[in-house]
């Protein structure tokens, strides 16, 4: 069960990324999508059946908007892909917010997650076809959407400090 889009507000944000190693070869990686939304809990997606390290978390506040999200990088979840760059939008999504039956609720998916580095762009995705027809742009986060489903992000523009937190596992 992806996350779906409802509606797209053309808004500008600052992102903020923290790349953080948790131990040897584990690296954490908290986006905040808009630096100037401040709330302690959120309703949470999470994907949960990656092995060996902890799920993928994202953020909803209760107007829809994604407001964090928080994943697991080692060495061994890298995967190659391929796939056709699809249209890029700029604005801020709206995620359906009825699938949560209460504030500050949760919803775990048995579902995997997968890391690519494509160039300056390190992708997460949760369909082993990465096949995104849509790609929404907030800051340096990039939302890959299919059929109005949320099927990936990424962080663009990586420098070469984010490249030396991702060497260094």
């Amino acid at each position: 069960m992806f996350l779906k889009m409802i509606n797209m507000k053309e808004e500008a944000v600052e992102n903020q990324i923290t790349m953080e190693k948790v131990v040897d070869d584990l690296l954490m990686i908290e986006i905040k999508v808009n630096i100037n939304k401040n709330k302690d809990y959120y309703n949470y997606w999470r994907l949960t059946k990656t092995i060996g390290i902890p799920p993928l978390e994202i953020g909803i506040d209760d107007d829809g908007t994604i407001q964090t999200i928080v994943f697991y990088i080692d060495d061994i979840h890298f995967n190659e892909i391929i796939y056709k760059k699809p249209r890029n939008e700029y604005g801020v999504l709206e995620i359906d917010t009825t699938v949560f039956k209460k504030e500050n609720d949760y919803i775990d998916i048995d579902e995997r997650y997968y890391i690519s580095l494509n160039g300056k762009e390190l992708i997460c995705f949760f369909e082993k076809e990465f096949t995104p027809d849509i790609c929404y742009v907030m800051d340096r986060i990039k939302v890959y959407m299919k059929a109005n489903e949320l099927i990936g992000f990424s962080i663009d523009n990586l420098n070469e400090t984010d490249f030396a937190e991702l060497r260094s596992i």
